[in-house]
């Protein structure tokens, strides 16, 4: 059935098509966390990145289910890993901290269909006042002193420093890039040891 699906599609080996389809899902968690910033292109491309990952390693191992199966998982996972913690490190990395305060706190309703409510807050920091939008989750009280990451350049949105351990995320990221390996080896291991 997998070579079926990856024969109609044009596959023959998947050599070529699942670097391909990781390629495509760091391009779209750079899209994600990089100018322009286009959610819906850099799930769209992390999605046909993770789909060309499965098949091509699907393909690789002779069709067996399990690589198809193992190979979306862990491309999902490292799309997942990239975005949210992608975020993070490139603003610990390329960014500065800054103390601030939270002067203003108003909560918006972002969802029209379904309730969904955010929040934006009003930050006065040593380089001038920013806006910060965050989950319900991520909300800060007014009148608190809280560290934000932020690019002076301009490049990254800037964000709560709470939200981004490095300790959480540059783990993360490396597990994502791991397993994704070993989907790989498994794959061309199991091809070997059938032959």
């Amino acid at each position: 059935m997998v070579l079926d699906i990856a024969g109609r599609l044009g596959i023959r080996t998947g050599r070529l098509v699942a670097p391909t389809g990781i390629a495509a899902t760091i391009a779209g968690a750079a899209l994600f966390v990089l100018p322009p910033h286009s959610t819906l292109a850099a799930i769209a491309l992390g999605l046909a990145g993770i789909a060309a990952f499965a098949l091509g390693t699907a393909r690789q191992a002779h069709g067996r289910w399990w690589a198809l199966a193992a190979g979306a998982i862990s491309a999902a996972l490292l799309f997942a890993a990239l975005t949210v913690a992608g975020r993070g490190i490139a603003l610990h990395a390329f960014g500065t901290a800054e103390t601030c305060t939270v002067t203003d706190r108003t909560m918006n309703e972002t969802g029209v269909r379904y309730h969904h409510y955010g929040f934006v807050h009003t930050l006065t920091c040593e380089t001038g006042t920013r806006t910060l939008r965050t989950d319900p989750g991520d909300r800060a009280a007014t009148g608190s002193t809280v560290t934000l990451l932020t690019d002076r350049g301009g490049l990254l949105e800037p964000d709560f420093a709470a939200r981004h351990p490095l300790l959480l995320e540059v783990p993360a990221v490396l597990a994502g890039i791991a397993l994704t390996t070993a989907t790989i080896v498994l794959a061309r291991r199991s091809v070997r040891s059938a032959n």
